[in-house]
């Protein structure tokens, strides 16, 4: 089906090909990356925009002994054919299948694992640093876009370089992460990019030398010194350059045999080198490269159905049309946390402060003490990197910054580097941090309404997914969204199970509630959308629990430090005579990355699921129950 792809199942394979056995290796792979990913979902565009670049490493470097570190990861797909893993493609992303990223555990053609980005430099160089220690003669590629040098960690990893150590940087100019890229650094590459002074004389040097017989070895030499003096007089070194590094390009993302002279030199050279390559984001599918951003990650079934993060984004633009305070900050995820329609409306109160999500919790707090209202939004997974920001830069000084946290919950496609179960325990220790969790439109809306006023920090996290009818009408049948906080499901009841719970496994307890009434055990489902102050959720939760019966808490979130954990110890408190040890549980994932190596029912496996409530309460004294 795939002629010259089907062919190659060694790195000593992908070597032997001709040039033109090369290209055609790179058009089998888009065909069946396109193939494989809009049948199954993945990323798409930025893995079709690195194939011949990928193929150019595996050809010029010795995959058994030198290391390639993708940074992020999510474009590694051609990397992942090429090192034996094509059989399996159709479980990427699935629970317990291929990784949609780089994972040391999945092949040990991956030697770093990743799934955020601006880490790969970093990582190289401690690989770097380790051969040097040991006496390797290895070198260690990392791959990185432009987008990610909007991170700090990169220009960290840059300034710890030195002139002994085997690295190579392949800068992979697509001029896109997942939005469009922002910031000085950006046009700096443009910058680099158009040097056409530079360009030309360097052609014409090169051209010049050439034409004198004789003296091949000597003017090979003198090439690489008059080079050295011109490029001195004629062009500023460098951001790359000033920082201790060979700066080769910019060149062709696309061209094989260019790349694998250019990946040759930098190899021989034994020294730090950046090599500086353009490609093209979606390049050979028509759809991709015309809307990279929509491409970057393709779902196999898309839904034109409202979201949090519309709704997020829709009040924001009600509350900022009367109040000229409110501002939307973040961290080159306008797209994807909904708020690129808001810097439609609002362009001078949009911040995209780049890949740089310690830096937008800071500048938002600078925003706030200086009278303004910034809402931040930014996936769950990505937040943990700005927790220092938090304690120290907004809670410490009680600044009035509402951090909007999408994607929160388990992550059933990305897996464990992308779930968002970590928010929770790490902001309920955060002094004066408020924390909802709004599971219907109309509370979500409320909520930010409610946040505008608030001096204090706020944190709301919700899923990316459309609201679900079956909560609305279980715990808002009257439409009061104003009375968001604690919910029950049903009228308080004298005696049965009681499930408490937040965030969209809601769901999840309906279904064990609906289960277990159907055996004879009553039971209610007791809905948190306000998790912190936690003295003031115990106290309301105190006044919805029977007499007696099971006390379940089911949580998406890990256990340790968790909500369960914490509002047991208040409950302890306010209704010692209730929640006493033996009457309840706490269901949550426990000390684990939620990581199973195996296909699987994900919820099952972390223990959340609705049949795990039912044994438990099933689990209980019949005769407590009395049923």
């Amino acid at each position: 089906m795939y002629e010259t792809l089907d062919g190659v199942n060694s790195p000593e394979d992908i070597k032997a090909l001709s040039h033109s056995g090369a290209y055609a290796l790179c058009e089998d792979i888009r065909k069946f990356l396109v193939e494989k990913v809009t049948q199954n979902g993945g990323h798409l565009a930025s893995n079709l925009g690195v194939v011949e670049l990928t193929v150019a490493l595996h050809r010029v470097f010795d995959i058994e002994k030198d290391r390639i570190i993708f940074d992020v990861g999510h474009q590694s797909y051609t990397h992942k054919l090429l090192t034996g893993r094509r059989e399996n493609f159709d479980t990427l992303r699935k629970t317990g299948g291929l990784s949609g990223f780089t994972n040391r555990a999945e092949s040990k053609y991956d030697p770093f694992g990743a799934g955020h980005s601006s880490t790969s430099i970093s990582a190289a160089l401690g690989f770097c640093e380790a051969d040097r220690l040991s006496g390797s003669d290895s070198t260690t590629v990392a791959v990185i876009g432009d987008g990610a040098f909007t991170g700090g960690m990169v220009h960290e990893a840059l300034n710890n370089c030195h002139r002994n150590v085997r690295l190579v940087v392949v800068l992979n100019e697509n001029e896109m992460s997942i939005s469009k890229n922002t910031g000085r650094f950006a046009k700096l590459i443009a910058r680099m990019r158009v040097s056409k002074k530079y360009v030309k004389t360097k052609r014409a040097t090169r051209s010049f030398l050439k034409g004198i017989p004789l003296f091949g070895n000597f003017l090979f030499r003198l090439t690489r010194k008059i080079k050295r003096i011109l490029k001195a007089i004629l062009v500023r070194p460098n951001y790359f350059e000033q920082m201790g590094f060979a700066y080769i390009g910019p060149a062709d993302g696309h061209d094989i045999e260019k790349m694998e002279m250019i990946f040759s030199e930098a190899k021989n050279l034994g020294r730090p080198v950046l090599v500086h390559l353009r490609t093209v984001k979606g390049k050979g599918y028509a759809p991709a490269e015309k809307s990279p951003t929509e491409y970057h990650s393709y779902y196999t079934s898309k839904s034109c159905k409202p979201t949090f993060n519309s709704v997020l984004c829709d009040t924001l633009c009600d509350m900022a049309q009367n109040d000229e305070r409110i501002c939307a900050v973040t961290a080159a995820m306008g797209a994807g946390t909904g708020l690129d329609r808001f810097c439609e409306k609002y362009k001078d109160r949009f911040f995209d402060v780049g890949i740089a999500e310690e830096h937008a919790l800071t500048f938002s707090a600078g925003l706030a003490a200086a009278g303004k209202r910034p809402y931040f939004g930014v996936y769950s997974t990505f937040l943990q990197r700005g927790y220092d920001n938090i304690l120290h830069d907004i809670a410490l000084q009680s600044l009035p910054v509402t951090v909007c946290i999408d994607r929160a919950g388990l992550a059933v496609s990305d897996g464990a580097t992308h779930h968002g179960i970590f928010d929770v325990a790490f902001l309920s220790h955060v002094p004066s941090m408020t924390l909802y969790a709004p599971q219907t439109f109309g509370s979500m809306a409320k909520i930010l309404e409610h946040t505008k006023e608030l001096q204090t920090p706020v944190a709301i996290r919700y899923s990316n997914a459309p609201e679900n009818e079956r909560i609305v009408n279980a715990f808002y049948p009257d439409g009061d969204f104003d009375s968001f906080g604690v919910r029950t499901d049903t009228s308080n009841f004298y005696r049965g199970a009681t499930v408490i719970t937040y965030g969209k496994i809601a769901e999840r307890a309906l279904d064990a509630a609906e289960s277990l009434r159907a055996e004879g055990i009553p039971t209610q489902v007791i809905l948190l959308e306000q998790l912190c102050p936690y003295a003031e959720t115990a106290e309301k939760i105190k006044n919805l629990l029977p007499e007696s019966g099971k006390i379940i808490f089911l949580e998406e979130g890990i256990r340790n430090g968790g909500a369960g954990m914490i509002i047991g110890e208040a409950l302890s408190r306010v209704a010692p005579e209730r929640y006493a040890e033996g009457e309840y549980e706490i269901l949550a994932i426990d000390n684990s990355f939620a990581n199973p190596t195996e296909p699987c029912d994900l919820y099952e496996y972390c223990g959340i699921d609705a049949g795990a409530v039912c044994r438990a309460v099933k689990n209980y004294s019949k005769q407590e129950l009395r049923i």
